[in-house]
């Protein structure tokens, strides 16, 4: 790992003047943003209309579908708009090619819910074509990420981070490609349930476990007017995760047990280094009162280190547990890794972006001509708290019912999360009005500059 990975990243602080580049060419990360919620509204109807698939094995078509409807429905978009804003802030710079953007915007619209239909209805010819789109446009994601974080010339966690969840994205998506040639084909001689699990993990801690450990500690200092004193925690967290993750992929696909123990846990460690890193800096903040969408990105920081603690476990040869549906097994773990861990921190990350990047875009060129809110007045707090404490309660009975295969566990934990993402989309929604022609009428003091970290 390059040295730079445990350098401080420079961090500062930038007038946004109205009609600058987040004002003028926010969209795209909205444009991701909204396609996010779209998705999450899906993926939970989905859901509501067959909670018994939680009750299958995790490589039934039905299964695989939803799985693919929630990653990269929801996860990957909101992810992958959370970068388009966050790279230029946090670097210090602008994107290197919004035409790129657009492309890949296009590219996964299509490609994402032809690949869920094609799973849910195990048409392999079909899947191989909708997922050749979304390659490409996560290759073209991977490209303009590298290449804004080069124009920017700077180095880092964050940066690293950047640059490797969408290394390993683009990784993921390729591997993908390729297990879906070999259902077809029949061409590599391994298991394909070893296969997918190692696919299903570049994804999980290649992309989302790197990219959080990035921009963790940008986007918890930013809105809790804390400080990174120490960047040494960060990084090698960071670096111990990339380590695991070469180590647990190949000991997976080639079932080398003992191995992928030490792989995960080498990367249970780096989440531990991540999550004392993210603490300390915490520890700095001035705003001590922490708001919904700062808790529930928290809360799923802690659900992604059990559901590590949880993965080492199950890994140790001759544990109980595997494919079979119920008890201690695959299902169980990535419930709790998905709507445990990745649900609250991408819908808290959600919480925060897409109010600054709607003020940006509706009332940052009205600063010092008309009456603005503050960002975070555009979002309603009752129904953020409400709707992402509903999402993590679910996650109790849905774990219950996969493990004792009981249909009413299931049901109720998933109308559970269902309400909790009906309150969540009103409170995003309600955000998203503001975007419309003269916005919303307030009654706010003038502003005359953002600042932004």
């Amino acid at each position: 790992m390059p040295e730079a990975i445990s350098t401080p990243s420079t961090t500062t602080p930038r007038t946004v003047k109205p009609g600058g580049w987040l004002a003028a060419q926010g969209r795209l990360p909205l444009a991701f943003m909204m396609l996010a919620l779209a998705w999450l509204v899906v993926a939970t109807a989905l859901l509501i209309t067959h909670p018994s698939a939680l009750a299958r094995p995790h490589a039934h078509p039905h299964v695989v579908a939803l799985t693919h409807a929630w990653v990269l429905g929801f996860f990957v978009t909101v992810a992958c708009g959370a970068i388009y804003q966050l790279a230029p802030v946090a670097l210090g710079t602008t994107l290197v090619s919004e035409r790129y953007g657009w492309w890949h915007f296009g590219l996964h619209a299509v490609g994402v819910p032809g690949m869920v239909y094609s799973f849910w209805v195990w048409d392999l010819k079909a899947l191989g074509h909708f997922a050749f789109f979304v390659a490409l446009g996560v290759l073209l994601f991977s490209v303009n990420t590298w290449r804004t974080v080069r124009q920017s010339g700077r180095g880092g966690v964050v940066a690293w981070s950047l640059v490797l969840a969408a290394a390993w994205l683009l990784t993921t998506v390729l591997v993908g490609l390729l297990l879906a040639a070999n259902r077809y084909w029949l061409f590599i001689p391994l298991d394909p349930i070893v296969l997918l699990r190692a696919h299903a993990h570049l994804g999980l801690v290649g992309f989302f476990v790197t990219l959080l450990q990035g921009v963790g500690f940008q986007l918890v200092p930013m809105f809790t007017l804390g400080e990174v004193r120490n960047w040494r925690l960060a990084g090698l967290g960071l670096a111990l995760s990339q380590i695991g993750l070469v180590v647990l992929a190949p000991a997976l696909t080639w079932q080398c047990g003992w191995f992928a123990v030490g792989g995960a846990a080498i990367i249970t460690a780096g989440l531990t280094c991540s999550a004392v890193g993210l603490s300390r800096a915490l520890a700095t903040r001035k705003k001590r009162a922490l708001d919904p969408g700062t808790q529930a990105f928290l809360r799923g920081g802690v659900g992604l280190c059990f559901a590590a603690v949880v993965g080492v476990a199950l890994l140790i040869p001759g544990a109980p547990g595997g494919s079979a549906a119920g008890g201690f097994g695959a299902m169980p773990y990535a419930l709790l890794a998905l709507a445990g861990g990745l649900l609250p921190c991408i819908a808290g990350m959600m919480c925060k972006i897409v109010p600054f990047l709607t003020w940006m875009r509706a009332y940052g060129p009205r600063v010092g001509r008309s009456p603005t809110p503050a960002a975070g007045a555009l979002t309603h707090a009752r129904l953020e708290q409400w709707g992402l404490g509903l999402q993590f309660a679910a996650v109790a009975p849905l774990l219950i019912g996969t493990w004792r295969l009981s249909e009413a566990w299931l049901v109720i934990g998933v109308w559970m999360l269902a309400a909790g993402v009906a309150l969540f989309t009103a409170d995003m929604i309600g955000v998203l009005r503001h975007l419309r022609p003269g916005g919303v009428s307030v009654s706010a003091p003038a502003r005359k500059s953002v600042s932004l970290p």
